[in-house]
């Protein structure tokens, strides 16, 4: 039998730490540390105050995730807290992207970083190839080929419990984003896309103050809570039912989509997808059988059209089969341990 292990895992401060969270980094760690505590592993988790999971211990540098400011200041810190106390460690899980990179080399206990965003400055992208020797781990085969020269260990998709979800036997009426409201999410597309087809459409998500100016031109004027309704930031049960209820999810992504938690939400739900061709979309969407992946909005508007062509059975088994909460729990697991193996040796 092999030996329980030690982790220490880093999270993002963007979002609260639990299965329920905010944010994609948030909800997938959150899973992944009460399953490995599930399994008898000793967790140290480096995250907000505000976090919630299983985890033995929980160190914080700040009480809450971030509202509208940044501190560079913890996010380093938050890094550092973690690998400061190296030796009491098996080995550092950091889920933090490229800023983890610089501290591994200092200690002796084996570390991996995950990648879990898909679009980054030549500054990071510098660091990243100096500190190309250290172990990666990504969340989509998207980050592999943009970053080919990092030593990939190992791709592992999210997961999620489908059992936590809820399946309604009939399609909804409304089209539903479920995203931050920016122009990168494409959420003035959306409402485009509602105009021309006459449907309803829910925006859900949340807002920045640095898209005020967007907002106030391309989405707030055609908010009427008719046709175009806002519901604000949704989280847990209310997320679920809404999810549920929906003729289907849109994502008119203008930027690389690294994954996308919402999607393995909406299969999980039964509800298809229709969403731009961005990064890791086609490794989540089955083109014509859990929804379309598509170049424009065009080809957005014709899928809509198609869309009762899809199953929800369809959505629901794929969910279950290729992402789900054991499969990722399980293969993180089997990393740390061949990880830990090598740098015995």
């Amino acid at each position: 039998m092999k030996k329980k292990l030690k982790i220490a895992i880093i999270s993002k401060l963007w979002e609260e730490t639990t299965p329920d969270s905010r944010g994609g980094t948030g909800s997938s760690i959150g899973y992944l540390v009460n399953g490995l505590v599930d399994k008898g592993h000793q967790v140290t988790l480096f995250a907000t105050g505000d976090s919630k999971t299983k985890a033995q211990k929980l160190i914080s540098v700040r009480k809450t995730y971030y509202k509208n400011d940044y501190s560079e200041v913890h996010e380093y810190q938050n890094i550092a807290e973690a690998f400061r106390r190296a030796k009491d460690f098996d080995i550092i899980h950091c889920a933090v992207e490229q800023k983890s990179v610089i501290f591994a080399d200092l200690v002796k206990t084996p570390s991996i970083h995950s990648i879990r965003y898909g679009e980054f400055f030549e500054q990071e992208r510098q660091l990243l190839k100096k500190y190309k020797h250290l172990n990666y781990v990504g969340i989509s085969k998207s980050l592999k080929k943009l970053l080919p020269f990092l030593n990939w260990r190992e791709i592992i998709y999210n997961g999620l419990d489908s059992s936590n979800f809820i399946q309604q036997r009939n399609s909804g009426d409304y089209l539903l984003f479920l995203a931050r409201l920016s122009p990168q999410k494409g959420v003035d597309i959306a409402i485009k896309l509602a105009k021309k087809l006459k449907m309803k459409l829910v925006l859900a998500g949340k807002i920045s103050e640095a898209d005020r100016d967007f907002l106030d031109k391309k989405v707030f004027p055609f908010i009427d809570g008719k046709q175009i309704i806002y519901q604000g930031e949704v989280l847990g049960k209310k997320k679920k039912e809404l999810l549920s209820n929906a003729f289907c999810l849109i994502q008119p992504n203008r930027i690389i989509e690294a994954f996308g938690n919402t999607f393995l939400e909406a299969m999980a739900s039964g509800v298809p997808i229709v969403a731009y061709d961005q990064g890791a979309i086609r490794e989540l969407v089955v083109n014509g059988k859990t929804g379309y992946v598509v170049k424009d909005f065009n080809e957005m508007l014709k899928a809509l059209k198609l869309i009762r062509n899809i199953k929800k059975e369809d959505c629901l088994e794929r969910a279950k089969k290729f992402f789900s909460l054991e499969k990722m729990i399980n293969s993180y697991e089997d990393l740390y341990y061949k990880i830990i193996g090598e740098n015995k040796k």
